[in-house]
């Protein structure tokens, strides 16, 4: 399976719908439950308010307006958002792409880049940005139409990045596991697959890595007793690497008897510096703030 799908998102005659539903067989088998919501989502669309992936939200979209001034004259010119206030800039000059994969593919394929229409209310809340100054206009004349453009080269690079998280899910779980995706094979509740599965998650949500250094630093987390997706995504945002997030999975999954040691061992060697830390903070602030986070874990 994790074969078909490198190869079907290296040939451009498979379609992104048919190469997703694989990788919802694999994350099934698997018991990967975010990856397998994100595919759905991807299949079926997503619906406002919707948590959506990095590659689909904040998108910046070219905006057209059209003039009308005295004599009947017109214009048509690219509009700025110049200092309008924050969220109107965000709503009028981003766009959020909630539609299915299969939809995004035959909008891609349209003879020119699709269109949203600016609300008339919007046109004449800009008409009153330009009179305060806050963006530009033309002299003698007021703004009577606008929208904005959705790109199919932008539409195009959320496609690829849905076939590129594809393959690189199926990569790194060959890597980790060869025998993964198969019926009775390894699962998330292996720390080395469980590791895998999260990185590809956060590779998706773009999730970053956010340390508070400090005496009294403690990095803020939703650490869930025994949900081992929820203490990896918070070790993440410290910043530790993919080896360190498989080691403290290791380390958190050992028998009762040997638990205590390994995670002793995995702290010491995140204080020494042995793992690839994503922030400027030493090894002791974060390995002090990754012990509230597994006695979180284990409910302690």
């Amino acid at each position: 399976m994790l074969d078909d799908i490198i190869s079907g998102a290296t040939d451009d005659s498979v379609t992104t719908s048919n190469l997703l539903r694989k990788v919802q067989v694999v994350a099934h088998r698997l018991g990967a439950a975010e990856i397998t919501a994100w595919v759905q989502a991807e299949l079926n669309g997503y619906n406002e308010g919707d948590e959506l992936p990095a590659m689909r939200k904040g998108l910046n979209t070219p905006v057209t307006g059209t003039w009308a001034g005295v004599m009947g004259s017109r214009a048509t010119l690219s509009l700025s958002a110049g200092s309008i206030p924050e969220d109107s800039a965000k709503a009028l000059f981003t766009a959020n792409a909630y539609q299915s994969i299969a939809e995004l593919e035959e909008l891609a394929a349209l003879p020119s880049d699709p269109v949203m229409v600016w609300d008339p209310l919007a046109v004449v809340a800009y008409n009153g940005w330009v009179e305060e100054g806050l963006a530009p206009g033309m002299e003698m004349m007021n703004l009577v139409a606008a929208h904005r453009v959705f790109t199919r080269a932008k539409i195009r690079s959320i496609i690829n990045s849905a076939r590129n998280t594809a393959l690189d899910f199926a990569l790194q779980l060959q890597s980790t596991d060869p025998d993964a995706g198969q019926q009775n094979g390894p699962t998330v509740a292996d720390a080395p697959i469980a590791a895998t599965v999260y990185n590809i998650y956060n590779n998706i949500t773009g999730h970053g890595t956010n340390v508070a250094a400090g005496p009294n630093a403690q990095q803020r987390s939703s650490v869930v007793v025994n949900d081992l997706s929820s203490l990896l995504a918070a070790a993440k945002q410290l910043g530790l690497d993919d080896a360190a997030t498989a080691g403290l999975a290791e380390a958190v999954l050992a028998s009762e008897e040997q638990r205590p040691s390994k995670i002793a061992e995995f702290l010491t060697k995140v204080r020494d510096g042995v793992f690839v830390v994503g922030t400027s903070a030493t090894g002791q602030v974060i390995a002090d703030q990754l012990t509230p986070l597994i006695n979180a874990y284990l409910g302690i």
